[in-house]
């Protein structure tokens, strides 16, 4: 059991690394535990479009020609949840058949 807690750590390190492309593991860190609040109004507060309010899961960024559209990111460390899930499910999955073929009575 403990190989398999041990690949799942590194794993969730790989995930948290492979985000920042800076490869700064404190700064991977960083920005994996902050919330970002995103943009207000796109592309400049007083001819841009307001984007909506973002939350401790998601916020909005300035994205299109001239930047004028507001685009819905994920946080960071919701994208690092859902790899790490991602993961242990098909490790799951891949143990369930290994057992299943190899350990027959």
């Amino acid at each position: 059991m403990g190989l398999v807690s041990n690949v799942l750590v590194l794993l969730a390190t790989v995930a948290i690394a492979s985000v920042v492309a800076d490869n700064d593991l404190s700064k991977a860190a960083e920005d994996a535990t902050t919330i970002k609040d995103g943009a207000t109004f796109c592309p400049v507060p007083v001819i841009g479009t307001r984007c909506p309010d973002g939350s401790v899961f998601h916020y909005y960024k300035c994205c299109g020609e001239l930047n004028k559209d507001c685009c819905f990111n994920l946080q960071i460390w919701v994208i690092v949840v859902l790899v790490v899930i991602a993961v242990i499910i098909v490790a799951g999955f891949v143990l369930s058949i290994l057992r299943c073929l190899f350990c027959r009575r």
